[in-house]
Order: C-alpha cells, then sequence, then structure tokens
C-alpha cells in the first residue's frame, strides 16, 4: 500500500468491518506508534463515530497501547488520557478497555480524576450487569469475548466483588454469564459463581445447576445438592417456563457435520445470524479416542467474511447438512467418551452451549439405528474418496515391521510380513473401521441429502465385509485390500522421507 496520509488511512481502517480492519492493520499503519496514537485519541474527538467505528478505534488504540505505550507514561499522554476521561463521544466500558493498557497504580498518581472514575466504574450492581443484558440479550455471540476480557483483566478481588454485585439475578444472561464462570480455574471462584446461580431461586437457574451437574467435574456434587435444594424450594415450573428453550423456527442456523476421518476426528460446523450482517461461526473437533477435543468461536462477523470462512472449512472435507438435535445428539456422545477418558471439557463448549441455548447436554452414549440393506457392488475406484483414503492404519508397530524395507515396493515384501501386516490390518479394521462406517452411515441417514441411499448402502456392505472376513479371505473385500495396500505404501513413502513414527506427522 502507498503511504499517503496517516490520518485519512486511519479514518478508512476504522470504516472497515471489524475482522477486514484486523487483516489490514498492517499494511495502513506505516508512522511511528506514538504518531499513530496521538490520531486515534485525535479522532475519538472529532470524527462522527458509528458503533462499528467505535469498536475498530477502541480496538486499534487498544492494541497499539498494549504494544507500545511508553513506560513511564509521559506527559503528551496524560493529557489525552484525560480528555478522555471527561469526554461523553464513548461509554464507560470502552474507557476502562483503554485504561486497562497501563499500570492502574501509575493512572491514580497521575491521571486527574481517575480515582473517582474508578469508583463510579466499579459500582457493577446496575453499571456491569445492565452492560452484560444490554450485549448479550441483542447477541448472544458476544458472550465468548465478555468472559475472555473478564477473565484476562480482573484479578481474583475483583471477580468476587463482580459475582456478589450479579448474585441473585434472575435474568437469563447474567445466568449464562455465572454459569462459565463456574469453570474458572480456581474452585473458590467457580464455587463462589454456582452460589450466586443458586441465589437467583427461578426455574432456570434449576437448569443452570443441572448442566453444571453433568458437565462440570469439579463442582459435581455441589451443583447436584444446589439443584436438589432450589427444586424442593420453588413450586413446579409453569408451562411457560418449561417452554423456555424453545427456538423460532425463523432463526438462521446453518449445521454441517463432516465424516469421521481416518484419525477418528470429525466436525461440526455452526453458524447462526444474530443481526444485520453478524454471523456468528462455531466448529466443533471430535475424535473418536477423546471426546470433544477442541472447539472454535469466531463472533461479530460480517457476512463475507462468513461465507470466506466457509469455503474455507468446506474445502478440505465433505460435510453433511444435519438439523440442531443430531447436532446435539453427537456432542451429547463425544462428551460420553471424554467422559470415559476422564478428559477435560473445553470451557469454549459451555460458552457455546449458552450462546445457542443448548440446555440439555447430559454425556450419553449414542446407540446408532443401523438400517438392514442388501450388499451392494461397489468398485475399487470409490476406495479414493474421503474418507475412504484416509482409514490406513497409522500406527508405529507397523512403521518399526517395515523400515528395514523402506526403499522397497509392496510386492517385494516377504510373504511373511505382508501376511502379518494384513492380520494387524483386519483387526484393526474390525475395532475401528467398522464404528467409523456405522457412524458415517447414521449422517448420511440423518442429513438432508435425500438421494444418498447408495452412499449409506456402501458404509453397511463395506462393515458387514469386514465383520464377515478374516486376514485368509481379506481378498473379497475391495476395502480390505485397498487399506492394506495403501496402509503399506503411505508408510514405505514416509520411510523414504525420514518419518519413523506417526508421531512424527503430529
Amino acid at each position: 500500500m502507498k503511504k499517503k496520509n496517516q490520518l485519512a488511512d486511519l479514518r478508512r481502517l476504522i470504516s472497515l468491518p471489524p475482522a477486514q480492519m484486523r487483516k489490514l492493520i498492517s499494511q495502513y499503519l506505516y508512522e511511528k506508534p506514538s504518531t499513530v496514537i496521538k490520531m486515534l485519541f485525535r479522532l475519538i474527538h472529532t470524527e462522527k463515530l458509528t458503533k462499528q467505528k467505535t469498536e475498530n478505534i477502541i480496538t486499534l488504540t487498544k492494541f497499539l497501547l498494549d504494544q507500545h505505550a511508553p513506560t513511564p507514561i509521559p506527559e503528551w499522554l496524560l493529557i489525552e488520557l484525560e480528555r478522555l476521561l471527561f469526554t461523553d463521544k464513548v461509554s464507560k466500558v470502552d474507557k476502562a478497555i483503554i485504561f486497562s493498557a497501563f499500570n492502574p497504580e501509575e493512572l491514580l498518581e497521575k491521571l486527574k480524576g481517575f480515582e473517582e472514575f474508578i469508583e463510579e466504574f466499579t459500582e457493577f450492581r446496575e453499571s456491569f450487569s445492565d452492560y452484560l443484558i444490554e450485549q448479550l440479550s441483542v447477541n448472544p455471540s458476544l458472550l465468548n469475548e465478555v468472559y475472555q476480557v473478564i477473565i484476562e483483566k480482573s484479578k481474583p478481588d475483583g471477580l468476587f466483588a463482580m459475582i456478589d454485585d450479579l448474585s441473585g439475578s434472575d435474568e437469563p444472561e447474567i445466568l449464562k454469564f455465572l454459569e462459565v464462570l463456574t469453570y474458572y480455574p480456581d474452585k473458590t471462584i467457580a464455587y463462589h459463581a454456582l452460589k450466586a446461580i443458586e441465589h437467583s431461586k427461578t426455574q432456570d437457574a434449576i437448569r443452570r445447576l443441572y448442566n453444571i451437574s453433568c458437565l462440570n467435574k469439579t463442582l459435581k456434587q455441589e451443583a447436584e445438592e444446589a439443584c436438589i435444594y432450589l427444586m424442593y424450594q420453588l413450586p413446579p415450573p409453569s408451562k411457560e417456563e418449561i417452554m423456555f428453550t424453545r427456538k423460532s423456527s425463523e432463526e438462521y442456523l446453518d449445521l454441517w457435520v463432516s465424516l469421521i476421518d481416518g484419525n477418528g476426528a470429525m466436525t461440526v460446523f455452526i453458524a447462526k445470524k444474530f443481526g444485520r450482517n453478524k454471523y456468528f461461526i462455531s466448529s466443533i473437533l471430535m475424535k473418536m479416542k477423546v471426546g470433544i477435543k477442541e472447539v472454535i468461536l469466531m463472533s461479530d462477523l460480517p457476512r463475507d467474511d462468513y461465507k470466506e470462512i466457509k469455503e474455507a472449512y468446506f474445502s478440505e472435507l465433505s460435510y453433511y447438512p444435519v438439523d440442531e438435535e443430531y447436532i446435539k445428539t453427537l456432542v451429547k456422545h463425544f462428551l460420553k467418551i471424554g467422559e470415559r477418558n476422564s478428559a477435560d471439557i473445553p470451557i469454549e463448549l459451555i460458552i457455546l452451549k449458552n450462546i445457542l441455548d443448548w440446555d440439555d447436554l447430559e454425556p450419553i452414549e449414542y446407540i446408532y439405528e443401523l438400517p438392514q440393506i442388501e450388499p451392494i457392488k461397489y468398485y475399487p475406484r470409490e476406495m479414493f474418496q474421503f474418507p475412504f483414503e484416509t482409514w490406513w492404519l497409522h500406527e508405529k508397530y507397523i512403521y518399526e515391521l517395515l523400515k528395514p524395507y523402506k526403499n522397497k515396493k509392496v510386492y517385494e515384501l516377504p510373504d511373511t510380513l505382508f501376511y502379518q501386516i494384513v492380520e494387524r490390518f483386519t483387526d484393526y479394521a474390525k475395532r475401528e473401521i467398522v464404528p467409523k462406517c456405522e457412524l458415517c452411515a447414521d449422517i448420511i441417514r440423518r442429513c438432508s441429502y435425500q438421494r444418498r441411499t447408495r452412499q449409506l448402502k456402501l458404509y453397511m456392505t463395506i462393515r458387514d465385509e469386514i465383520l464377515n472376513t478374516d486376514s485368509d479371505n481379506y481378498h473379497n473385500s475391495h476395502f480390505l485390500s485397498f487399506g492394506i495396500i495403501t496402509t503399506i505404501e503411505n508408510i514405505l513413502h514416509n520411510l523414504s522421507l525420514g518419518i519413523e513414527s506417526p508421531e512424527d506427522i503430529e
């Protein structure tokens, strides 16, 4: 980008959608940081600020101050901060975000009026509570940003005070925020948030406590006791309260799930529209041997970014459209797998649950409803499509067997070694490929693609072949023949590249 006028380019930058602004920061900033910071303060006071411009200018100013704020604070910057302190152009929350880039003790000592600002701002009962309700009622996906900022910037004493001020609130947005805080690493703070939910004494609080008892390993017993106590204290829920989480049929939800790959991994893609040109995207990575592995959350995306991200996801894997209840069923199933493995639940899943109002994520093992089918005839070429081409045996034991033959071809291996791998692959297929076939068949059966009956039958045919085949007659199955040869060829190729173990690829 040609360097012209830094102030004019800053005006252009803060006018961009937030995600695009973050991408183009390095191109638009070319003067020294102190000069850019001075210009940003000038724009705060002189520019006609929309909501988007305000968000951008606060984000940009905070970013530069975090990276380049001089210590101690020079006189020119104190003048700008004092002017910011008394302006009505931005909110107290926005001011607090900028002030958080500095040492608060230095601001208390040098910045006139800062102590009074802190006293006003920390009277949380109405200001912070109202802020949460205002933000999350309009765009629930901002729960992630609010939580991350609070955790990053708050000390334990501040969190205790914040929870005390929110305690007893019956607002859904407040209870969602407190539920997320029950997963805070410090159990004392987490328990304090739990009691704050209990003090709400509402049916919504009972739902939150039940969710915590199902998913929160640290506070399981305490949540169960609080939930039972409230159930005895409160009258039975009304019809309206029972229907509390029912969704409108007009809500825009984009829900997809991939088939499962050779590493036992599959991805759920979720997108939701929360306002005009405001999209929320999440992806959940689930693994058969682990449970819920990772959850990614992206909020406040414009439509173009949403489409770009979706396209990037879908360029890698084949995805199938399914309904929301089926997505929840899969998540519950993988939560059960994680529970058996004592795996931690990512905090992002709890945030996602509350963003989407998924109030019944109890870990439950899902038994697939497998259709009865007549086996179909299929062809070797079909094994080159996803996910079949990934279902080869990726095991250290096979690497060790094949190391002495790393420069050989498959047909050059000794028969005894070849049949040793055949036996190993056949056992692996019965143990791990059969469940993958069942899950893929179930996804296709439950998806919106009505004409995929052949694909469903293909997975069930391969499943039945594996169960009825052993290492002596493996050649009767195209899939087993393909999987064995692919396993050997891929590992020989890896060995020739110096990769001597599957861990080297990870």
